[in-house]
């Protein structure tokens, strides 16, 4: 999907999200740690530890997050048909024909006032116009930034024992002016 149509009524860019078909640092996460308590045998001796924990439920749950075809990932933006999150401005944006909320000169209204990562973004978006700030999405997008957490999350997953980095999730904390 082209980055111009990733950006999202209330000023979001899915390919920030790991929802988004591109973001795959949370599959790979959630296959890699199916992946290691596979490997561990978790499954034989979990239950002798007394602690009360459904395995096989747990183990069905990574199979669902890292399953590139679940429910789980969005086949198309906002403004394509999926879900918002509460509050999402997409019906209003659609009456008024606005491509993101604080397009609007009414920006921001009386539904918006309080939400402070509506009101970032449109600081971001202003100062950097339009192309630009998607610019910037997508490469924070490509370098692993995921915009509900704020993180970047990159899976790095070694095919041979001679890889650099095998078997290593490497987590960083991305910086304020991301």
């Amino acid at each position: 999907m082209k980055a111009e149509k990733l950006v999202t009524y209330c000023g979001g860019f899915c390919g920030t999200c790991a929802r988004s078909p591109g973001y795959t640092a949370f599959r790979q996460a959630a296959a890699l740690v199916g992946e290691l308590v596979d490997a561990h045998g978790f499954r034989h001796w979990l239950p002798k530890t007394g602690i009360q924990f459904d395995f096989a439920e747990f183990r069905k749950g990574l199979d669902f997050f890292a399953d590139p075809h679940s429910w789980l990932v969005c086949r198309s933006t906002c403004r394509g048909g999926s879900g918002g999150p509460p509050g999402c401005p997409r019906e209003c944006c659609r009456k008024r024909g606005l491509e993101v909320c604080f397009e609007c000169s009414e920006f921001p209204c009386a539904e918006l006032k309080g939400n402070t990562r509506i009101a970032d973004r449109a600081r971001g978006y202003r100062k950097l116009g339009r192309q630009k700030w998607i610019r910037s999405q997508s490469s924070l997008a490509a370098a692993g930034f995921e915009g509900h957490t704020g993180k970047y999350h990159l899976v790095k997953i070694g095919k041979t024992a001679r890889s650099v980095q095998p078997r290593r999730v490497r987590i960083g904390i991305a910086s304020p002016s991301a």
